[in-house]
């Protein structure tokens, strides 16, 4: 059973086919802003650089904790971030506890979105061509640690253009 959706930054092309597929499949239209995966993209010298963002599924996610009206849970047998849309109030707190922003708010019912893995087949894993996306396990790292590795990647890659911070990585994506 998939557990999370791993990411290898260094194949992906950026074609953000995961976000239309996500979009699709949770509304059934095609509108990236809509998806609970986002692919940061960066082109600097004549090089593109991509990194999917996609909720690593936390032991202990921080986005729970500052929930203030509880509207966010883990599933107690498959361990999936959910999200009570009827509950959640939209006010992006845990969009900012994400160390990696990987939690998303959509803007068009303006409430909080974060992968809940399809039900346990993520369409975007299935549609990845360049297989940058792929079902990640129990046996594996931490979901924190998975997040810090985002975060390392993120700050080591806009380190290199300038970039601030990554509260400001939302003109990438």
């Amino acid at each position: 059973m998939v557990q999370y959706i791993a990411v290898n930054q260094k194949v992906c092309t950026g074609c953000r086919e995961c976000e239309v597929v996500c979009s699709l499949y949770r509304f059934g239209e095609c509108n990236p802003e809509r998806s609970a995966i986002r692919v940061l993209r960066k082109e600097s010298k004549g090089l593109v650089w991509c990194l999917p963002l996609v909720c690593q599924q936390c032991e202990q996610p921080p986005c729970i904790d500052i929930c203030p009206v509880d509207a966010l849970s883990k599933d107690g047998d498959l361990g999936i971030l959910n999200i009570d849309r009827e509950s959640c109030t939209g006010c992006g707190e845990c969009t900012m506890a994400c160390p990696a922003g990987c939690i998303f708010m959509d803007t068009k019912e303006e409430v909080a979105l974060a992968c809940d893995l399809c039900g346990g087949e993520p369409q975007c894993i299935a549609l990845c061509h360049s297989k940058c996306l792929t079902a990640g396990g129990k046996n594996s790292e931490p979901g924190e640690r998975r997040v810090e590795r985002l975060v390392e990647i993120m700050d080591q890659e806009f380190q290199t253009v300038g970039a601030a911070d990554r509260g400001g990585l939302s003109k990438y994506i």
